[in-house]
């Protein structure tokens, strides 16, 4: 009897399974943080391919099912939650299977060449056997031996008919200052009755050479590191393709044109491969990772994944229970919907709506005889070399002062069809110029504007008057590092083009060469402003060149070409078009700026539009352009900020004077406060569809993107919820985070999508694991608000008991709503990664704090099941606590760790002072709360 009790207990008891999960989450966040400061064989070695974490995934396998033994989930017929925690089960073992018998490599080959081998991702010893007149005998044997383990297993091998003793003695970094892989490994292998000691560079991801040894007559070599596999096909790379943005060293995109040959070198079939389009065949994945400097090879990543199919099935298992979780009658979502309804508080609507949410243009006219005749603009570093010799002045010319401050006074509010302009971006979309001037000179300067002048009057003036504007320190730089680098005042945030150019040409070339070689989470924050200053800096000589302006249409081709390029083009017409272009564009912008009169500019302006109507089917409609501009200026997100901070402060008033009355407020009250949050909603909505309809991508691509998205989901929250306490809630919640949407820090431009992100699982994905931010978001501020009606409850106010028993139920609701959003939009991130690069779990810091903050979630849903006597209290200091996962999630790993989806790769970002007041106050209110504690909740 005592056995069986003891079985219970371990294998399926509440009280043992959420120590695990909060055991695992532990974990799990601990090797975020090993990695970001040792890297990723550290995290390994220390957690991932440790045996007690791979034995905490079969225990947690163990539990789930124990648990739903122990519960009486299958007496009870709960075949719902049954199929739903089944499918993690199934989600775990497949896995397992991934873990313990796929695996990743790499595959390098040179233009017109062939090759069907890989080198293995995993370590491993390499043993080459060899003796007079016989085969040479080869072995691998996988390794964890890393300098991070503690644990050096011995291993024997059978060598010529003779036992090889391999016995570790020690690893240890190679170089310990330095994070890389390199480690040295002392091993002593023994043989024949003698012994060796092998000292061996190598590690994970070290092509290691061979140490060897002689034991009577057999020599034995040895490395240490990665391993060569054959494939029973070959590729062949007919050709590497890489596309660099105008004017600069750094690739925007590539891909690998190849064919699969089989083993007698013919042709399967060709195939090309690049982001979102990955090679499967023969149970290997091939996607682009990287390439040669020279540009004549590739470096594919390699991928064979027995357990996918299995995985995939349990997330599916996984959506299909999470829907049927939110309508089974018996379930936990809609008993809180009836205990709600029985305490007089309005039902919920369905949630279906939640799926809704994706010089040289003066040298060209200098070539026809205007201003002067002036040369044609040289190459960028020759420019770079000429503005500095030619520029080195402290203070600008006199006749360039008054220059500039004839373009801010003359042209403002003067250059509507400027805006209106037309143009092609390199990404090919046709944009308004005010949207292209807003983007650009935001990347540039890193503000809206300079100088007193807004986006279209810096733009032009940078375009038609370059020569002003090399010495203008307009190109911001975050780092202290690179403004050492290019000489200038480690304070001073922007530097001048002529700033970065020296006697030996663009001072960061060698630089972006080598940061563009490493890997994207490897890169610390003065790479990534490395390659943030080369993006301005050549958009900055795109303005100054004029290559930026792309607006006449080529025939027969979706294309359209800069002026320098049209008048260089083979297409008479067009040549002709754009030098009578050139040459009344500046006759007329010169007008307007010496003596205001901007007739002439206007008409040249007129006839071009009518000529890019007539020779491109791809121009804006009228509308299209309008709506555009409306967005650049309309200031639309920002201007919802105070009111629903206001209605959620003003709401929460109401509900607090009429829980102290004993008395709910008037239905015209409640009603009203819904009908203006409403309002404010679809205004929201609106603004979020007509980004979607200006940018042609759904609106949740990037940081501030996501936040605009995440306000929208706690409103739609609240909405739903409907009560008093949810719409005041997730009203204050949506002003809070478009106040953090419009902080500094995020860009607020529309950008093109970077390859990956091209995907329709962008819309998915992105849209279902942002929401559930919004919905958890709006349990922190529900415990708040719990919290502190425990710490005014009183025996003379027992209305207020009733009112937290409400608010911990539409609190539980909210969570089970947020947490299921949450797993199945972490679960097709894994599809997603899966097509775009061929594996769906990495244990990237960012998925692992999503699968942290699942782990969280679920343990305080299943809080109940450890029955405290005041588990409301209980509820909400957890709703308070757990949300800390989310801002980890959603903020901490992108500025504080290093993955593929941070910004900062770790780097030490200076914590916001108020977040440390911040927490004391959150745990101060849990102390507060806790002496009026002892509430029990109703059964139901």
């Amino acid at each position: 009897m005592r056995l069986k009790t003891l079985l219970y207990f371990f294998l399926g008891s509440f009280w043992v399974a959420i120590p695990v999960m909060i055991t695992y989450a532990t974990a799990c966040a601990l090797a975020t943080f090993v990695e970001n400061d040792y890297g990723t064989p550290a995290a390994q070695a220390v957690v991932y391919h440790t045996w007690w974490f791979n034995a905490l995934h079969a225990y947690l396998l163990i539990l789930i099912i124990g648990s739903l033994i122990s519960s009486r989930a299958f007496q009870r017929k709960r075949w719902i939650s049954i199929f739903f925690h089944l499918s993690l089960v199934v989600i775990i073992v497949g896995a397992g299977i991934t873990r313990f018998f796929g695996f990743e490599a790499t595959m390098h080959i040179r233009e017109d060449a062939t090759s069907n081998a890989i080198t293995t991702s995993d370590t491993y010893l390499n043993i080459q056997a060899s003796k007079p007149d016989t085969p040479p005998l080869h072995f691998a044997l996988k390794s964890a031996l890393s300098p991070f383990s503690r644990h050096l297993p011995k291993q024997r091998l059978s060598v010529f008919d003779q036992p090889l003793l391999l016995e570790p003695l020690s690893v240890r970094k190679q170089n310990p200052d330095k994070k890389d892989n390199h480690a040295l490994l002392q091993l002593k292998v023994s043989y024949q009755g003698q012994s060796h000691i092998y000292a061996i560079v190598g590690g994970p991801g070290i092509e290691s050479q061979d140490v060897s040894a002689d034991f009577q007559g057999v020599r034995i070599a040895i490395n240490w590191g990665v391993t060569t596999k054959k494939l029973p096909f070959a590729l062949k790379l007919k050709r590497f393709e890489l596309e660099r943005y105008p004017g600069s060293m750094s690739p925007s995109s590539y891909a690998s044109e190849v064919e699969i040959l089989d083993n007698q070198g013919k042709l399967i079939k060709p195939y090309r491969i690049f982001m979102n389009h990955v090679l499967d065949y023969g149970g290997y994945r091939f996607f682009q990772s990287s390439y040669d400097r020279d540009e004549k090879g590739t470096i594919l990543s390699v991928n064979k994944d027995p357990g996918k199919p299995i995985t995939y099935l349990g997330y599916a298992g996984l959506i299909l229970g999470a829907i049927a979780l939110l309508f089974g009658r018996s379930g936990r979502f809609q008993r809180l919907s009836l205990f709600l309804k029985s305490q007089n508080i309005a039902g919920l609507f369905l949630l279906g709506m939640l799926a809704l949410g994706g010089t040289h243009l003066r040298a060209e006219a200098g070539k026809i005889d205007m201003h002067g005749g002036k040369p044609e603009a040289t190459p960028l570093n020759d420019m770079g070399k000429a503005a500095l010799e030619k520029e080195k002045i402290a203070t600008l010319h006199a006749g360039i002062i008054q220059r500039m401050k004839n373009l801010k006074a003359h042209s403002k509010g003067k250059l509507g069809k400027f805006q209106r302009l037309q143009v092609q971006g390199f990404d090919g979309r046709i944009k308004p110029l005010d949207t292209l001037s807003m983007d650009l000179i935001h990347k540039i300067t890193h503000h809206d504007g300079f100088k007193g002048m807004d986006n279209i009057q810096v733009m032009l003036g940078m375009m038609l008057y370059p020569d002003d504007y090399k010495s203008i320190k307009m190109i911001y730089t975050s780092t202290h590092k690179l403004r050492r680098i290019l000489g200038v005042p480690p304070n001073q945030a922007r530097v001048a083009f002529v700033d970065i150019f020296g006697p030996h040409g663009y001072k960061l070339q060698n630089y972006v060469e080598e940061i563009n070689q490493k890997a994207p989470k490897d890169r610390d924050e003065f790479d990534k402003d490395i390659l943030r200053v080369d993006e301005r800096v050549n958009w900055v000589y795109t303005i100054f060149s004029g290559a930026i302006l792309k607006i006449f249409p080529e025939k027969n081709s979706n294309s359209w070409l800069s002026p320098a390029d049209a008048i260089k083009s083979s297409d008479a017409p067009l040549a002709k078009e754009a030098r009578e272009f050139l040459r009344a564009l500046f006759v007329g912008f010169d007008a307007g700026v010496d003596s205001n009169q901007w007739d002439k500019v206007n008409q040249t302006l007129d006839a071009l539009g009518a000529y890019q109507r007539a020779h491109s089917s791809l121009v804006l409609s009228p509308a299209k352009i309008n709506a555009e501009i409306f967005l650049n200026h309309s200031n639309f997100f920002n201007m919802l900020t105070l009111p629903y901070i206001l209605l959620g402060l003003l709401l929460l008033g109401v509900v607090l004077v009429a829980t102290f009355k004993n008395k709910p407020p008037k239905a015209w009250v409640h009603w009203g406060f819904y009908g203006a949050l409403l309002l404010l909603a679809l205004a929201h909505t609106a603004g979020l569809l007509l980004r979607w309809y200006v940018s042609e991508h759904s609106p949740w691509s990037n940081a501030y993107e996501s936040m605009l998205y995440i306000a929208w989901a706690a409103i739609v929250a609240g909405l739903i919820l409907r009560s008093n306490l949810a719409l005041c809630a997730s009203s204050f919640l949506g002003g809070i985070a478009l106040f953090v949407a419009h902080l500094g820090f995020m860009d607020p431009q529309i950008g093109n999508l970077v390859p990956v992100l091209k995907s329709y699982w962008l819309n998915i994905h992105v849209s279902i694991i942002t929401a559930s931010y919004g919905f958890l978001g709006l349990c922190f501020i529900l415990g708040i608000l719990t919290l502190l009606l425990f710490v005014l409850r009183s025996p003379k106010r027992p209305n207020i008991d009733t009112t937290i028993c409400s608010l911990s139920a539409i609190n539980e609701m909210g969570m089970i709503l947020g947490l299921l959003l949450l797993s199945v939009g972490n679960f097709l991130g894994g599809v997603w990664a899966n097509e775009s690069w061929g594996r769906y779990w990495g244990w990237d810091a960012k998925e692992t704090w999503a699968l942290i903050s699942i782990a969280v979630y679920a343990v305080i849903l299943h809080l109940r099941f450890l029955r405290f006597e005041f588990m409301p209290f209980v509820f909400a200091s957890a709703s308070v606590v757990g949300f800390y996962s989310i801002l980890m999630t959603y903020f901490g790993v992108n500025y504080y760790l290093s993955g593929m989806h941070s910004y900062a790769a770790g780097d030490p970002v200076p914590i916001p002072s108020f977040l440390y007041f911040f927490v004391a106050g959150t745990l101060l209110l849990i102390v507060a709360a806790s002496w009026k504690r002892q509430l029990v909740m109703p059964k139901f």
